[in-house]
């Protein structure tokens, strides 16, 4: 066995200070957080970073190396994560191409001893492949151990939660217990074309200039003070309440066409480490500012494309090489949606094929062969409101997770509406077995939305939230241009009051709530309710709250109103408590504004 230098980082965020502390002949241990006692803090960063090959970007460093680490928890779970080439350790900082640094990227969820084994092989297109490859260059082979301890996050950081994962509900649930319901941002799906990313052509002036003055002092930066802009605008989201931000990291060929991965929009053997590097810098925010990252893994008008320049059959090695970079740079974050395709049926020309039920199948295992963790995994359907093509012959397969819908704001004729066609989904997923985790994740409209603020509150974000659902929203043909997001503001706004209100209030109950309309007395009212322990009614258009109460006979329960439209702290009802045991039992009217929406919950 070869020597090889091993250290291990935890980048904590915001925290750049390391040590060093010797784990073996030819190891050590470094790290930007610890506790007083030295351990490595749950839930943070590792970073285990091995000097290996001397290479430079190229494609057979991206197609010929396969680094694996398999973590082994101190109740003796295993984890293997794959691992990349990092040029020279820091390149988001030095916009360096070549160097020996190989990571893996780790976030651990158990208190105690941990120990690793390395796996570093070579052979032709060997990154392509689970398996196989010829072992012997150093780090393979090389173990270890190192201690983690308490993390100390709290509020929205979701690092106090820990990992985000589906465990068989429609809603994804983090380490600590609660669930997550999901209120976000689908718009403009080229996030990622931020002119001070290394290798972002042609977007010198998309700085997200707005969003300087959000950035604050102990925020990251890389490169001179670089990427205050968009570190700026999580902040900003994260401030209305938003949780969630959904964007395109493959548009090759697509609408937006300058946000990828690699070098170039052709040169798709070889990763920028460099750009990759920068992304994890905004991606660690996201973590920090308690919002998802919606990874959307190729667009509408490429979805062939990886197969037709690859020349590798229905699945090709660039695709599958694509997966694995993605999953080993960023897989570790507390909360991924790992989205196959954008529009995933639609037709066109060029590049624009659809997958096949087989491709897309074969898409998520390859995902969920990857990733340790038990992510989110989903797909999209387009144009908008055609669902049949597409998630009929996914329902019951076990490495999807859910359904990611693009909707009409106002459906055509013979359409469902956005609530009923979430609850479709939620009742026959249920139905297959395979609980899905529904969202619609771009509404479609073809306008500016500001005129329709009312519609889109009402209809799509509680209209899914009531069916089972959640949402992020799309703001309409300048989704495909960088924008000032506070032009859109009046829509953001209650969209991140239904995503405060949701989480702060029903994060421990919501994955035993169903919907059931029938309980909520009078039109246009819906219900969502584990019966006899909690209710939560929306009024659409406000009105005397009745409530049907008949399978809760002598339970008493709690009073209380929120406003979707201002958001803000619960008010108490008139009545307080109402005692179950009737089909009709009446709520009061609303505090205020009897003729608007409102929201209307019941505790026991």
């Amino acid at each position: 066995m070869k020597l090889a230098k091993l250290s291990f980082y935890l980048v904590a965020i915001g925290a750049l200070l390391l040590s060093t502390v010797s784990v073996s002949s030819f190891a050590a241990v470094v790290d930007g957080e610890r506790n007083a006692d030295g351990t490595i803090k749950k839930w943070h960063r590792i970073e285990v970073v091995f000097d290996g090959p001397q290479v430079d970007e190229s494609s057979a460093v991206f197609r010929n190396y396969r680094l694996d680490v398999t973590f082994t928890s101190p109740s003796g779970k295993e984890y293997k994560v794959p691992g990349f080439f990092d040029a020279d350790g820091d390149p988001a900082n030095s916009s360096a191409t070549s160097g020996n640094k190989w990571k893996t990227r780790f976030a651990a969820g158990e208190e105690g001893e941990w120990n690793y084994k390395v796996s570093f092989v070579t052979g032709k297109n060997v990154a392509a492949n689970l398996s196989g490859g010829t072992g012997g260059t150093a780090p393979d082979g090389e173990t270890g151990s190192f201690k983690i301890g308490p993390q100390d996050k709290s509020g929205k950081d979701f690092r106090a939660k820990g990992k985000l994962e589906y465990v068989g509900e429609h809603y994804l649930r983090f380490a600590d217990g609660d669930y997550f319901i999901k209120c976000g941002v689908n718009s403009p799906e080229v996030l990622l074309e931020y002119g001070e990313f290394d290798g972002t052509p042609g977007h010198e002036n998309d700085l997200y200039s707005p969003n300087i003055k959000d950035w604050k002092p102990g925020d990251p930066t890389w490169a001179n003070e670089k990427g205050k802009g968009i570190i700026g605008l999580i902040n900003y989201l994260s401030a209305l309440g938003l949780n969630s931000h959904y964007f395109l990291c493959m548009n090759a060929y697509g609408d937006g066409k300058e946000a990828w991965p690699w070098t170039g929009m052709d040169n798709i053997d070889v990763y920028d480490v460099s750009k990759l590097g920068q992304w994890e810098v905004l991606f660690t925010h996201f973590d920090r500012m308690g919002l998802m990252v919606h990874f959307q893994l190729s667009e509408s008008e490429n979805t062939n494309y990886l197969e037709d320049r690859d020349g590798k059959g229905t699945f090709s090695d660039a695709r599958k090489i694509l997966y694995r970079e993605l999953i080993a740079r960023f897989g570790h974050h507390m909360a991924v949606t790992w989205n196959v395709g954008e529009e995933n049926q639609a037709k066109g020309e060029g590049f624009h094929v659809p997958n096949t039920h087989a491709q897309r199948k074969e898409f998520a295992s390859r995902i969920r062969a990857l990733t340790c963790y038990q992510d989110h995994i989903t797909v999209h359907n387009g144009p908008g409101g055609v669902f049949d093509d597409i998630f009929p012959q996914l329902i019951g397969y076990k490495d999807y997770t859910g359904a990611s819908l693009q909707t009409l704001v106002v459906p055509r004729k013979n359409m469902l509406s956005n609530h009923d066609e979430v609850l479709r989904w939620v009742e026959e997923s249920a139905a297959s077995g395979h609980k899905w985790v529904v969202a619609i994740n771009e509404p479609w409209w073809g306008r500016r939305p500001n005129n329709l603020v009312d519609l889109i509150r009402k209809d799509v974000v509680w209209g899914a939230l009531l069916a089972g659902g959640h949402m992020e929203f799309y703001t309409g043909k300048d989704d495909v241009k960088h924008i000032d997001y506070a032009v859109h503001e009046d829509c953001w706004k209650p969209i991140g009051h239904a995503a405060k209100f949701m989480n702060e209030h029903l994060a421990k109950d919501i994955a035993g709530m169903k919907p059931n309309d029938d309980l909520a007395i009078g039109d246009d009212n819906w219900a969502l309710a584990n019966e006899g322990q909690v209710y939560l009614l929306y009024l659409k258009n406000g009105g005397e709250a009745k409530v049907d109460l008949s399978n809760a006979a002598g339970t008493t329960f709690s009073v209380q109103w929120f406003n979707p439209r201002t958001g803000g702290d619960l008010i108490d009802g008139t009545p307080k408590t109402v005692t179950g045991g009737e089909e009709n039992v009446s709520l009061g009217m609303p505090p205020s504004t009897p003729g608007q929406d409102w929201v209307v919950l019941l505790k026991r």
